[in-house]
């Protein structure tokens, strides 16, 4: 049985050279809304980290699925810390938040490729560069 590559186009097929510029303006943007009086309720923040962390998925296709919630975790930690300098203490109930919309955003992802692996569809190592010499 041969399996066909699907293509399924992003929502806008932005360029590869544009995920940065767009993974920083996300990031500000979440940062910035988790610092306002909005977001300093629970589920409002749970729900900001959770569609930051969608967005960044859902605009950023060629992503790798670990690279995105790494990110998600440093914008986690700047927005504990920015308080910090007002003379704020950390807040337990707000990182569990943001922990928790990261998680909400990319276990899917997560539990969808540990089925894959256990449907037993393990590609061979280097299988980046078989693409690159492909293109």
């Amino acid at each position: 049985m041969s399996v066909q590559p699907v293509h399924i186009p992003a929502l806008w097929p932005l360029k590869r050279p544009f995920y940065m510029p767009l993974a920083f303006l996300l990031g500000v943007v979440v940062l910035g809304l988790s610092l306002t009086p909005f977001a300093q309720a629970f589920l409002p923040r749970v729900l900001l980290f959770y569609v930051g962390t969608s967005a960044a998925y859902s605009l950023m296709p060629f992503v790798r699925r670990g690279d995105i919630p790494l990110v998600a975790a440093w914008v986690v930690l700047l927005s504990e810390l920015a308080p910090c300098f007002t003379g704020q203490l950390l807040s337990p109930a707000n990182v569990l938040a943001d922990a928790l919309g990261v998680l909400m955003a990319t276990a899917p992802i997560f539990i969808a490729r540990l089925r894959q692996v256990l449907q037993g569809d393990v590609r061979p190592g280097g299988r980046r560069a078989s693409e690159i010499r492909g293109a």
